[in-house]
C-alpha cells in the first residue's frame, strides 16, 4: 500500500505530464499555424510584413504557458498540498 507521499509524489507527476503534452500541443500548433501565416504573408502581400504581430503575440501567450503550466507548476503543487494539509488540521 502506498503511503500518502507516495500518493503525492505520483500525483504530482501525473499532472506534470498532462502540463507537458498540453504545452506540447501548445507549441507544435503556434509553429504549424505560424509558419502557414508567414508563407500566406510571403506569397500574397510581401509589401507588408503582417505574420510578427501574431507571431509576438501568441510567443507571449506561450511562454505565460511555460511559465505557468511548466516552471512554476512543482512549487504550485506543494503549495496546494500545504493549504489542503492545513485546512484539514485546522477541523
Amino acid at each position: 500500500m502506498a503511503s500518502l507521499e507516495d500518493y503525492k509524489k505520483a500525483y504530482r507527476e501525473v499532472v506534470k505530464e498532462e502540463e507537458r503534452k498540453g504545452f506540447i500541443a501548445h507549441l507544435i500548433t503556434y509553429i504549424a499555424v505560424n509558419i502557414t501565416l508567414v508563407l500566406i504573408n510571403i506569397a500574397f502581400t510581401p509589401e507588408r510584413i503582417w505574420f510578427i504581430f501574431p507571431l509576438i503575440g501568441w510567443g507571449i501567450g506561450l511562454s505565460m504557458h511555460y511559465y505557468f503550466g511548466i516552471h512554476r507548476l512543482e512549487k504550485e503543487l506543494i503549495e496546494r498540498e500545504k493549504r489542503a494539509e492545513a485546512r484539514l488540521t485546522n477541523r
